[in-house]
């Protein structure tokens, strides 16, 4: 890996992701589909909705920076809208909100959603290392830039 790679993705800390699956749909395609996304294992936690039907609660965290890069890689597509939406999409801790369409990652395609579609999604949060005298707008240039 080239030093300016591997600079690149330490300004990100880790990545938490989430996502619902109902027992309608295959759960273990929904979660291979997740396991393409970011190449980690995916905790699935079975529960029951308040109108009945059993829900996959799934989750993971990315740590690793291969594994990161590669996420980031993945939402390439994404990475000017990303950066021209940054002020909404951070919060007070420096992390980056974003909603990925679920059904198009189970077509091994990465689809940016706003929060007011309703097609299922993956809740992803970006959480940025930034350290004093650090801008964070400047971080998220360099890794989405």
């Amino acid at each position: 890996m080239t030093f300016a790679l591997q600079r690149q993705f330490m300004g990100i800390l880790h990545v938490h992701a989430a996502a619902t699956a109902h027992e309608l749909q295959d759960i273990d395609l929904v979660t291979q589909a997740l396991e393409w996304l970011t190449e980690t294992e995916w905790n699935v936690d079975m529960t029951t909705s308040y109108h009945g039907p059993r829900v996959a609660m799934l989750s993971t965290q990315i740590k690793k920076n291969k594994q990161i890069e590669s996420f980031v890689e993945k939402l390439k597509p994404h990475h000017d809208t990303i950066l021209s939406e940054l002020d909404a999409r951070l919060d007070e801790d420096n992390v980056i909100h974003l909603r990925l369409n679920l059904e198009s990652v189970i077509g091994q395609k990465v689809e940016l959603i706003s929060s007011t579609d309703s097609d299922p999604v993956i809740k992803i949060r970006i959480k940025l290392a930034v350290y004093p005298g650090q801008k964070v707008k400047s971080i998220a240039a360099e890794i989405f830039g």
